[in-house]
């Protein structure tokens, strides 16, 4: 199992929390302006991809003094940073992509990013979105979840079906239940076994891990 951490240029409120994720995985990408976070981190950068619209000389002194490889994209293109840098992990055969800098800032970047994952549970990987609240998964079949102290778990559908789920392990259990595209119904639940098992059998899903 290849595993790749991809850095956004979105807000990262707890740096040791990337550091310790940068440390777990085999390889790390910046896209683009998501490098600042490391420069007064002990991260080891392997690759920026982007267009570099946002960079400046420190930037600059830090790629040369670190010998990091740039892959520059043009400003006029089809496809965000973080897309490009999604795009070059799958083709180099990473099966599971931690994201990080992808919420908190811009709403249009936060949606476009969670999409994405749609992108990676296509090609056959795994992927999530991680913050310092938030564990955000996209889900048409099974996923299963190591509960965490203090998080909630919520069921989001993103089909305009909505979904049939089914879950185990949790303090609220559904059994082939609907829950409809807008409805609240699956916000708030938790794990109460040693693992909880999300499966939905029709229909997609955002399962987002959350604490206050």
């Amino acid at each position: 199992m290849k595993r790749v951490l991809i850095i956004g240029s979105g807000p990262i409120e707890d740096l040791e929390l990337l550091t310790q994720q940068a440390f777990e995985h085999d390889f790390v990408v910046c896209a683009d302006g998501g490098i600042r976070h490391t420069y007064d981190q002990d991260i080891h950068v392997d690759l920026v991809i982007g267009d570099l619209d946002s960079v400046d000389a420190t930037f600059q002194a830090y790629v040369d003094k670190h010998h990091i490889p740039i892959e520059k994209h043009p400003v006029e293109k089809d496809a965000t940073d973080t897309e490009l840098a999604i795009d070059y992990c799958l083709q180099h055969g990473y099966t599971t992509l931690t994201l990080m800098g992808m919420s908190g800032g811009r709403m249009d970047h936060t949606l476009a990013n969670i999409f994405l994952l749609r992108k990676i549970h296509q090609s056959g990987a795994k992927g999530h979105i991680l913050d310092y609240k938030n564990v955000i998964h996209y889900v048409e079949d099974i996923l299963e979840i190591t509960p965490k102290k203090g998080y909630q778990v919520s069921i989001i559908p993103i089909s305009l079906e909505g979904v049939e789920v089914s879950l185990n392990g949790f303090y609220y259990k559904l059994d082939h239940d609907s829950i409809h595209f807008g409805s609240s119904l699956g916000i708030s639940n938790h794990i109460i076994e040693a693992m909880g098992i999300v499966h939905v059998h029709k229909g997609v899903a955002l399962v987002i891990e959350s604490k206050d």
